[in-house]
C-alpha cells in the first residue's frame, strides 16, 4: 500500500510539472485557452488518493504528512489563481475537501503515536503558518470590508465624509479578492490541521478553535456559493468578510487562551 501512495505521488507531481510547462507555453503566446487545466486536476485526483491510502495506512506518518502539507499548498494556490480568474462552483469542491479531511484525520480514523522529536514538528508548523496568513487576509478582508459599508451610507446619506474614504470600486475589490484569499489560506490551514490534531494532546475536533474555524469555512463557502449563483449582492459579501474576520479573530483568542492561560 506504501509503494502505490509513492507511486501515485510521483504520478501527481508529474502532472503537476505538465500543467505548469503548458501553463508557461500559453504565456508565451496570445492563446489564452485553459488546456493545461486537465493535468492539474488529474494531478489532484492521483495526489488524494495517494493522501487517503497513505493516511490509512498510518505506519510512515512522515511521508503521509509530508503529502498531506503539499496536497494543502497545491489545493490552496489552484483555489485562489483560479477563483480569481475564473470563478467556477466545482473549485468549492476544494473548501469542503479540507473540511473533510480535518474530520476524518481528528474523529474517523485512529489516533497514531507520534515519532518521538525534539522540536515542533514539520506538520505543526505548516499548520500555524497557513493559519496565521489566513488571520491576516481575514482582517485585511474584514476591515475593508466596514469601509466599504461605511462609504456606502455615508454615500448613501450624502455626508462629505464620503470622500474622505477610499473610493467604492478600491474597496470593493480589496475585501473580494482578500476574502477569496482568506479562504484559500483557511483551506489549507483546515488540511493540516488533521495532522497537528494527531500529534498534539491537547487539541481535538471539539476544541472552540476547530469548530469555530469549521463555521468559518461553512460561512464562506455558502458566501462565495451564492456570489457564484448570483444570489448574493456587494452588501451581503462584505458581511460576510466581517463576520469571517470576527470568527477568525474569537477562534485565534480561544487558542491562545487555551494554550497560555
Amino acid at each position: 500500500m506504501h509503494l502505490t501512495a509513492v507511486i501515485l505521488v510521483a504520478l501527481a507531481g508529474a502532472c503537476y510539472c505538465l500543467a505548469a510547462l503548458l501553463r508557461w507555453r500559453l504565456l508565451r503566446g496570445p492563446d489564452t485557452t485553459t488546456g493545461y487545466l486537465w493535468p492539474l486536476w488529474v494531478g489532484m485526483v492521483l495526489h488524494t488518493v495517494a493522501l487517503v491510502i497513505s493516511l490509512s495506512e498510518g505506519h510512515h506518518l512522515d511521508f503521509s504528512y509530508g503529502v498531506l502539507g503539499v496536497w494543502a499548498a497545491v489545493a490552496s494556490i489552484s483555489f485562489v489563481s483560479r477563483f480569481l480568474h475564473t470563478p467556477s462552483r466545482w473549485l468549492l469542491v476544494l473548501p469542503l475537501g479540507g473540511m473533510a479531511l480535518l474530520i476524518a484525520m481528528a474523529g474517523l480514523m485512529a489516533k497514531p503515536e507520534p515519532p518521538p522529536t525534539s522540536g515542533m514538528p514539520l506538520i505543526v508548523l505548516i499548520h500555524i503558518l497557513f493559519m496565521t496568513a489566513h488571520l491576516a487576509a481575514a482582517l485585511v478582508a474584514g476591515a475593508s470590508a466596514a469601509l466599504y459599508v461605511l462609504a456606502v451610507r455615508q454615500l448613501k446619506a450624502a455626508k462629505i465624509g464620503a470622500l474622505r474614504l477610499p473610493n467604492l470600486p478600491q474597496l470593493d475589490q480589496l475585501f473580494e479578492r482578500t476574502l477569496v484569499v482568506s479562504t484559500a489560506l483557511l483551506l489549507g490551514g483546515l488540511a493540516t490541521g488533521g495532522g497537528a490534531m494527531q500529534i498534539s494532546r491537547t487539541f481535538n475536533l471539539m476544541h472552540p478553535a476547530a469548530l469555530l474555524s469549521l463555521a468559518n469555512m461553512g460561512l464562506l463557502v455558502l458566501a462565495l456559493g451564492l456570489r457564484l449563483a448570483q444570489q448574493g449582492g456587494r452588501r451581503g459579501i462584505a458581511l460576510t468578510a466581517i463576520a469571517s474576520a470576527v470568527i477568525t479573530a474569537i477562534a485565534t483568542l480561544a487558542l491562545l487562551v487555551d494554550r497560555h492561560g
